[in-house]
C-alpha cells in the first residue's frame, strides 16, 4: 500500500474542513430566521410604543409569521430573479485556478479544431491537391 504523504493528509483535512464549513453555512442561514424572530420579540415593547398598541403580544402572532414570509419572499426573489446560486457559482468559477486552466484548454482546443476545419474545407475546394503537396504535374505548391 502506498504511503500517505503529508500533502495528501493535508488535502484530506482541507476537504473535511470545507465540508464542515458548508454545513455551518447552511445552519447559519437558518439562524437568520431565528434571530429575526428573537429580535421582534425583544423589540416588542418599543414597537408597542411606536404603533400605539396597548398589548403587542397578541400582535406578535401576526408579526412573526409575516417576518418569516418576508424572508421567504426575499429568498424567492434572490432565487428566481437574481439567480443568486448561479451568480455565486459564476463568481467562484472566475476565481478558480482549475476552471481558468480548463477554460484556457477548451479555448486552445477550439482554435485547433477551427484550424483543422479550415484545412478540411480547403482540401474540399481542391480535391486531390493537398496544400503544399505535389500537384498532378509533379510540381509542388509553394
Amino acid at each position: 500500500m502506498p504511503s500517505v504523504t503529508l500533502r495528501h493528509r493535508l488535502a484530506r483535512w482541507r476537504e473535511v474542513f470545507f465540508a464542515q464549513k458548508y454545513r455551518f453555512d447552511l445552519g447559519q442561514s437558518f439562524l437568520v430566521v431565528v434571530n429575526f424572530t428573537l429580535l421582534i420579540i425583544t423589540a416588542s415593547d418599543k414597537l408597542q410604543v411606536f404603533f400605539g398598541i396597548p398589548r403587542l403580544r397578541s400582535l406578535l402572532i401576526l408579526i412573526v409569521p409575516l417576518g418569516f414570509l418576508g424572508v421567504w419572499v426575499f429568498g424567492y426573489f434572490m432565487d428566481k430573479v437574481v439567480r443568486a446560486a448561479q451568480m455565486a457559482e459564476r463568481q467562484a468559477m472566475k476565481r478558480s485556478e482549475v476552471w481558468l486552466r480548463h477554460n484556457d484548454q477548451m479555448d486552445r482546443l477550439e482554435r485547433e479544431l477551427k484550424t483543422l476545419r479550415d484545412l478540411v474545407e480547403r482540401s474540399a475546394v481542391f480535391p486531390g491537391h493537398p496544400q503544399g503537396g505535389p500537384r498532378a504535374d509533379g510540381e509542388t505548391r509553394g
